[in-house]
Parts: C-alpha cells; sequence; structure tokens
C-alpha cells in the first residue's frame, strides 16, 4: 500500500511532497502529505482500502474522516449483497420497478433532495439549473413505472437500500451513471441536449 501512497504523491507533480504515514490496519493504509518548505492548504488523510485499493480522499476540513471511511466501507460492504457493483464513491441512475408502500418511499426521496434539470435558453445560452423535486412531482412521476431518477450519489441510493432493510418499501435496480457533455449554445444544441434530465 505504501507504494500506491507513493505513487499518488508522485502523480501530483509537486517537487519534494513527502509522505507522511497516519495509519496501516489489515483493513486499510492511511496517509497524507506534506511539503519540506511550502504549507499546502486543503488536503487531509487519504485511505486506501485493502481489499480493492480504492482511495477515499478527504479534505482538511473534515473533522473525522476515519469514522467518515469506516462507515462508506461498512455501508458499500452491505449494500453489495444486492448489488455487487455498488461502489459509495460513484453516482447511479435507480430505475423504480415495483413499489410497496408508496408514501414511504415518497418520504423518503423527499428528504433526500432529489433533483431535475430543464434547460432554460437565454438568448443563444442553455442553462441547467438544477431543481427540487415536490410530493406532487414525485406521485406523478412514479404513478408510471418503471420509472428512472439519473445521477444519484451512492450515499442517496444506500439511504433508499437500507430503507427496504427495515421495511420492503420498492424494488428498484441500479446502474452507473455515465456523464455525457452536454451542448450551452442554441444553435449547436441536439433534441437530447434541451431534454429534461429526471
Amino acid at each position: 500500500m505504501k507504494k500506491l501512497a507513493e505513487k499518488y504523491i508522485k502523480d501530483l507533480n509537486i517537487p519534494e511532497m513527502k509522505l507522511r504515514e497516519i495509519e496501516d490496519t489489515p483493513d486499510y493504509y492511511c496517509f497524507t502529505y506534506f511539503h519540506s518548505t511550502k504549507i499546502y492548504v486543503g488536503q487531509g488523510l487519504i485511505f486506501i482500502n485493502k481489499s480493492d485499493e480504492k482511495f477515499f480522499i478527504y479534505g482538511s476540513g473534515n473533522s473525522d474522516p476515519k469514522t467518515d471511511f469506516l462507515e462508506k466501507i461498512k455501508r458499500e460492504k452491505l449494500a453489495r449483497k444486492t448489488f455487487p457493483e455498488f461502489d459509495i464513491r460513484k453516482f447511479y441512475n435507480i430505475k423504480i420497478h415495483r413499489i410497496l408502500r408508496k408514501m414511504s418511499l415518497i418520504e423518503k426521496l423527499l428528504s433526500l433532495d432529489f433533483v431535475y434539470t430543464i434547460p432554460e435558453i437565454v438568448g443563444s445560452d442553455i442553462f441547467r439549473i438544477p431543481k427540487p423535486y415536490n410530493q406532487k412531482l414525485f406521485e406523478k412521476r412514479l404513478s408510471q413505472l418503471p420509472c428512472e431518477f439519473n445521477n444519484i450519489c451512492a450515499e442517496k441510493i444506500w439511504n433508499i437500500f437500507s430503507l427496504n432493510k427495515e421495511k420492503k418499501v420498492v424494488e428498484f435496480t441500479i446502474s452507473e451513471y455515465i456523464d455525457v457533455k452536454k451542448e450551452n449554445r442554441i444553435e449547436r444544441a441536439t433534441k437530447t441536449d434541451l431534454e429534461t434530465v429526471w
């Protein structure tokens, strides 16, 4: 793991940056870095999960990165029993196939601050400003299944998954979100560029 940490620091391409080992356990390796003469602000702890060599990078503003990291690893492990590809660091599309408790699901979705994006044209420019869902819009969208929500962070997927663990509320699948660049000028826009992103 130390070699991976050293490569990470080398790839920063900042001369004289040094490794500072914080912790080396059977499950993870934790490190940070520093410069011998200059002060760099913002970097915090970096964890490498030994089971898959994934990096979890924290800024200095996080007051308890170790607890956050361990909780994410725990959640990821539980979610992978249902979704083997689940990566707590990624974004997903979630497809709702069947609803067993509609109001419980809507209450959860409202608490997770889901958003959608409608392209807004101002002159020749296309702006995409996220808009929050409300109960009425959730009810409308969920009335026709399957229903898909895009670009949802893994933490929100976990929240829906954990709700299902308490009581079966919804049947859903996930697929990794692939970010497709959208055109920001109306003269070059296609039909896809002008669609609402749910």
